[in-house]
């Protein structure tokens, strides 16, 4: 555990500059003060009407932030990255891969071709399929690019497992987990999740319990975070940090607060903090091991922590 303190501390210690981090927190609160505030429409931005709306939306807010950030990062650095073509190419390839899913791209079952289902129906397929596509999409995506490219930019993705190295991950864990628990007693937590509410409506599904019906969801849910590591903190921090240094750390985090848009604010805003920190570990370790056990790890409490506000009730 001291060790990853202390890699922590060496790398803001390496990183750190006043304007970039202060620019990168004045921009993200700003962020986040128009997507949650109840005063301010941004529905003018993302659409509601098709694809191409939502396409544009998420362009405009990830690559938006993203490359705000890194631009931030620029002056100061160690390393001229902007000049680099492969951090437009891949960056850019990177962000991609993150909306593909959100926009349903190769979706594998389309809920509008099935009238017969019922309403609880269509929203079990949806929940599911929702995380293993992005699970399938990012990983077939990001293995397929790191074989295309080996030999022209080696593309690490920390897909190494070294028990040694992620036991203190579990005690990472069981630090932040009283947190999770305070936070399951708000409001907006106990509206958000869990994720999948297989009572909505008391109707069954294909004839399934509820409980088999979580258990399913669950297996989908986790596979998604997996995918989320992989391009977090995998692509857009290790893969990165060979173009940007340190600098590549930042930009992802503000990237993944976007990216968490649409959930209890608290999270968003805790979201910073914590991807920086994986971050930083990943390319600390070179491995993105750690950072799925954390993050499934709280994913499943807050799963869990959902329920039993619900059977509280």
């Amino acid at each position: 555990m001291g060790k990853l303190k202390q890699a922590v501390l060496d790398f803001v210690r390496e990183d750190f500059n006043v304007s970039f981090y202060g620019g990168t927190l004045l921009l993200l609160a700003l962020a986040v003060t128009i997507n949650y505030s109840p005063l301010i429409d941004i529905q003018w931005v993302s659409g509601t009407h098709g694809r191409w709306e939502w396409l544009l939306h998420y362009v405009l807010l990830y690559g938006g932030l993203y490359y705000a950030t890194a631009l931030l990062g620029a002056r100061g650095s160690k390393v001229e990255y902007l000049s680099n073509r492969w951090f437009w190419a891949l960056s850019s390839t990177f962000i991609l891969i993150a909306i593909l899913p959100k926009v349903n791209f190769l979706q594998f079952v389309n809920i509008r071709e099935h009238g017969e289902w019922s309403g609880a129906e269509k929203l079990f397929v949806h929940k599911c399929q929702f995380f293993f596509h992005q699970f399938v999409l990012t990983a077939t995506f990001l293995v397929a690019l790191k074989w295309a490219l080996a030999k022209w930019m080696p593309l690490d993705l920390g897909l190494r497992w070294d028990w040694n190295k992620v036991r203190p991950y579990f005690l990472i864990l069981l630090m932040v987990s009283p947190l999770m628990v305070a936070a399951s007693f708000l409001p907006d937590f106990q509206q958000a999740y869990p994720q999948y509410k297989p009572w909505f409506r008391n109707e069954l599904a294909f004839g399934l319990s509820n409980a088999l019906r979580s258990a399913v969801f669950t297996s989908s849910y986790s596979s998604g975070f997996v995918a989320v590591e992989m391009l977090f903190r995998g692509a857009l921090a290790l893969g990165m940090f060979r173009i940007m240094g340190t600098r590549a750390v930042l930009p992802m985090a503000a990237f993944y607060c976007a990216f968490h848009f649409g959930k209890p604010m608290g999270e968003a805003i805790a979201s910073i903090l914590g991807s920086y920190l994986l971050g930083v570990l990943a390319i600390h370790g070179r491995s993105i091991a750690g950072g799925i056990i954390v993050h499934l790890g709280v994913a499943m409490l807050m799963e869990l922590m959902g329920h039993l506000q619900h059977a509280l009730r």
